[in-house]
């Protein structure tokens, strides 16, 4: 599979390629997304009467069952393919897609008592505009509820990736990777609460993740040549073999998620 072109400077990275897997390669494992979803709720405060808003909603891999805590639960993503996959699994949730741009979203002012943003600030080259937009859509006092998963595939993958975005010169369109957790509070944006974390595992076999390389399923491969991609799997398989031996024999990972509580900066 090539490289698909370019996108256009300036342009957020769209997750419609993804649409298929996503759930396959980014969901949690069987019990987990409760938990994921009982951080939210500690970290923000929430309850039957709150109402949420998340940007970059994707398939609904945090929506859908944090939408059972909360009274309304507003889903905005700008790839199509991604809310169609949200929808079919939505139904009977209190959960409403809605195409758009997170840089001008279609709200009024103080509409949500809450916002989420998980794994979509690095995909925005735009990211201070939709920091803009989130403190005009919370009320008074609201949290924007940042959440990223940790170590989700184990250290010699984060090894990996960290060669791999050296050699290749692959930067974030977005938010940079160490910025990641702190460029909230960089911004302005106050604490609010102690981070909320959980720790869990994974069961897999070392050799999916060369296999997820090759198929070009994470979107930092999207820009990359076929050559290129070779290599990084090439890569990864080698530090997989060091790490663990046999690719075939199922290994369990320990990984985890955070979710960090702010209020926007003081006007």
């Amino acid at each position: 599979m090539s490289a698909s072109p370019a996108a256009p400077p300036g342009a957020s990275i769209v997750f419609d390629r993804a649409a298929g897997f996503y759930d396959a390669t980014r969901g949690f494992p069987p019990g987990v997304e409760e938990r994921v979803a009982q951080l939210f709720v500690a970290a923000g405060g929430l309850g039957p009467a709150s109402r949420l808003l998340e940007v970059g909603v994707g398939t609904g891999r945090i929506a859908l069952p944090l939408a059972r805590h909360v009274a309304a639960y507003t889903g905005v993503d700008l790839s199509r393919a991604m809310l169609g996959q949200l929808a079919r699994k939505a139904a009977g949730a209190r959960v409403r897609p809605v195409r758009g741009d997170a840089t001008r979203l279609p709200f009024a002012a103080a509409s949500f008592d809450a916002a989420i943003g998980v794994h979509v600030f690095h995909l925005i080259p735009g990211w201070r505009g939709v920091l803009a937009e989130l403190a005009r859509v919370l009320r008074p006092e609201g949290l924007l509820l940042h959440g990223a998963d940790d170590h989700v595939r184990g250290e010699a993958w984060a090894s990996w990736r960290r060669h791999l975005e050296a050699r290749f010169g692959l930067e974030n369109v977005g938010v940079p990777r160490e910025r990641i957790e702190s460029f909230l509070a960089d911004e302005g944006w106050r604490p609010s609460g102690e981070t909320q974390r959980l720790r869990f595992t994974r069961t897999l076999r070392p050799r999916e993740l060369v296999e997820s390389v090759r198929g070009r399923l994470w979107s930092m491969c999207w820009r990359l040549a076929d050559v290129q991609v070779e290599a990084a799997a090439e890569g990864l398989q080698a530090e997989l073999v060091t790490r663990f031996g046999d690719l075939d024999r199922p290994v369990e990972l320990e990984a985890g998620f955070w979710v960090r509580a702010h209020r926007p900066p003081r006007a």
